[in-house]
């Protein structure tokens, strides 16, 4: 990899490393590099290669770019560094982007304050505000089908009966069977509710904006501390068409839970408060946003339950980071279920209101 991001630095005339390129714990699927040169600092992102022989993942990778520079006028954000018109760069066969170093930090769980969440509602409610357009969009579809818990059950299954894996390459048996274990418990809450996310998603389709979709502590970086730092957001790849409403409620679940997995009212009314600025609340149907607000989640838990059975990914790493992000999503689908009465209260409250 040193060679590699040394000949891409040279190419893209940023000098040569002066050190062995740092990976950056953090990313899921791609891994991020800071790479200091002979001309300054950068993050570079090497895309998984696995993922970037998918028949859109560079059409999609090139979109989210194509966003993040259309906000930068309305938001703090990190983008990625244009080369020959290019945002996503091709070398020997791999891809890359390129950002200008960013020194800061995430906050997690109770490090989150009501100052954080302040801004997040306020640079949400900018973003959906905005409203921006890009040439060639496509809408979300209105439908989908349902995912096909049963079949991946079925499928883990009979990993799962093999009684000796036969070689590295095949050794996903203790995977499978974690995977066999935990959908089979699952199941039908799952099944439950899917049905209720494609159900609601005809109506919540009707009205979309482009944003972000993963705005959660992870892709913010805080330059500074206490009420003074400043948020700045990252990791734009899974930008696109979303119904703003069904953001805000997946973005209140990523910043406004206490320590007892129910939510926390003063950080709740500051997200709300700043958001309303850009975005009107009034007459929003909340059942439907609520009913398919678990779309993302169990989109992502969908993905992960592949990379655990070895459907998605290339290596044992893979189906060993899906089987740990599966469980985690399932933890936070069943606190979600749990909490969910009491954010279409508290959602209700403020419809119309400045504070609740």
């Amino acid at each position: 990899m040193k060679e590699r991001l040394n000949n891409l630095c040279k190419k893209y005339h940023l000098g040569t490393l002066m050190e062995s390129p740092e990976m950056i714990t953090g990313g899921l699927m791609h891994r991020m590099y800071r790479v200091t040169t002979t001309s300054g600092q950068y993050a570079i992102k090497a895309l998984n290669p696995d993922i970037m022989k998918r028949s859109k993942a560079l059409g999609n990778m090139i979109f989210s770019e194509i966003v993040a520079h259309k906000l930068m006028d309305e938001i703090p954000l990190v983008a990625a560094k244009e080369f020959e018109g290019k945002h996503v760069l091709e070398d020997s066969g791999y891809y890359y982007m390129i950002f200008e170093w960013l020194e800061g930090r995430s906050v997690f769980g109770q490090e989150i304050t009501p100052a954080h969440c302040k801004q997040i509602g306020q640079i949400l409610g900018r973003i959906h505000g905005a409203d921006i357009q890009v040439d060639a969009m496509e809408q979300e579809k209105e439908d989908r089908e349902p995912f096909d818990w049963e079949g991946l059950l079925e499928y883990a299954r009979s990993l799962a009966r093999k009684e000796q894996p036969q070689s590295e390459a095949d050794s996903s048996v203790a995977e499978a069977k974690e995977c066999a274990s935990i959908l089979e418990k699952y199941l039908e809450a799952l099944q439950n509710w899917d049905q209720a996310v494609v159900a609601g998603r005809q109506q919540v389709s009707g009205q979309q904006v482009i944003s972000h979709r993963d705005l959660d502590p992870k892709k913010v970086m805080w330059q500074g501390e206490g009420p003074d730092a400043k948020a700045y957001i990252i990791d734009w790849e899974a930008a696109g068409p979303v119904n703003p409403y069904q953001e805000l409620v997946e973005v209140l679940n990523y910043w406004t839970t206490d320590e007892a997995g129910g939510y926390d009212r003063d950080k709740f009314v500051a997200l709300m408060g700043t958001y309303r600025e850009s975005m009107p609340l009034d007459g929003v149907d909340w059942d439907v946003i609520l009913s398919c607000s678990m779309d993302g989640m169990l989109g992502w838990l969908a993905y992960n339950v592949k990379r655990a059975l070895g459907l998605e990914g290339s290596d044992t790493e893979d189906r060993k980071a899906g089987l740990q992000q599966m469980q985690g999503t399932i933890q936070e689908l069943k606190q979600y279920d749990e909490r969910i009465k009491q954010l279409k209260e508290w959602m209700e409250e403020n419809a119309g209101r400045n504070s609740l």
